[in-house]
């Protein structure tokens, strides 16, 4: 198979994860993030890592932490959530076999530290799962045998990918550890492809029809602009009835000011929605301080089957 080894991957994929010296300490005082989003932001889509770091207080964080396993979970009728399960025995196998320092010598041992899944390969096999075939130095390896690389003297890792399909190749550096070199284009749109792969079935069916509005601020009041297609409708007294749950949190510099909460009824013929594109809600809200403001706006579509929560943040100085 031709491969094309251009800019080493471990760079971008560095970039994508690092943070400045300031940043990391401001995370580290968050009690989610090592918890969570240190780790979790492997498989979360752009736009959820941009939502969570808008997050300012704790509630908040948990909530959306809540709805980030919920939306996975590929079995809701059930007590345990088996995409977390495996994200976090993806996290131990790669504490376990991928820290060049380890001392694991069977499947069986514990982790002897929590730095193997900081790695180019440790990273590669959170996001993407165990390889389909593994070769150590040119020989062939099964997925459940990989662990025997430790008694390979040297040589390069490839791991092989067939449903994607993908091969990543892993050069032997200082120290015992690898570095990650493969073709970027491929490796992007396949560690897209297992972020989705992560989040349940029956909310990529539904995609296009998924619950999402727009937030802005604008003439000293808060709007929330949800488009129709996205809305689920009763049928009640010859009227599509929708009915939607908000919570409105309002931060000033970085602190929660104040709070709106309400419940929204709308009840139109069905012509009359048809003929709608956006239902807007509005909240009159005239700030006092001068300041940064953050409005946090979370909406549920109380009709909605399942997966009708969501959440968007505007920003507005004055």
């Amino acid at each position: 198979m031709k491969r094309r080894l251009g800019f080493p991957i471990s760079l971008i994929v560095f970039v994508m994860l690092s943070v400045s010296c300031s940043s990391y300490l401001k995370r580290l005082k968050d009690p989610h993030f090592v918890n969570f989003f240190e780790k979790a932001q492997l498989i979360m889509t752009e736009q959820e890592i941009e939502v969570y770091k808008r997050l300012l207080d704790e509630e908040s964080k948990e909530e959306f932490i809540e709805e980030f396993w919920r939306i996975r979970d590929p079995d809701p009728g059930t007590d345990e959530n088996e995409a977390k399960i495996e994200f976090e025995e993806r996290i131990d196998y790669a504490n376990r076999w991928f820290w060049p320092f380890s001392q694991a010598q069977g499947p069986d041992d514990e982790p002897d530290n929590d730095s193997g899944w900081n790695t180019d390969r440790g990273r590669m096999y959170i996001i993407l799962g165990p390889p389909d075939s593994v070769y150590i130095g040119g020989f062939h390896y099964a997925p459940d045998d990989i662990h025997m690389r430790r008694s390979v003297p040297g040589g390069d890792e490839v791991w092989w990918y067939e449903r994607y399909p993908l091969v990543l190749h892993f050069q032997r550096v200082e120290r015992g550890d690898f570095r990650l070199l493969t073709d970027t284009a491929d490796l992007m749109v396949a560690m897209e492809s297992a972020k989705l792969n992560l989040v349940s079935s029956g909310l990529l069916k539904s995609a296009k029809r998924r619950f999402e509005f727009d937030v802005e601020y604008r003439d000293n009041t808060i709007l929330i602009v949800i488009p129709v297609k996205r809305v689920d409708f009763k049928e009640e007294n010859e009227k599509l009835t929708a009915r939607f749950c908000v919570r409105i949190n309002i931060y000033l510099e970085h602190r929660k000011v104040d709070e709106i909460e309400d419940m929204r009824d709308f009840s139109e013929s069905e012509d009359v929605f048809i003929e709608t594109k956006n239902i807007i809600l509005e909240y009159p809200y005239e700030l006092t301080a001068k300041g940064m403001y953050l409005f946090d706006v979370m909406v549920e579509d109380m009709m909605a089957m399942s997966f009708g929560k969501y959440r968007n943040s505007v920003k507005h100085k004055h």
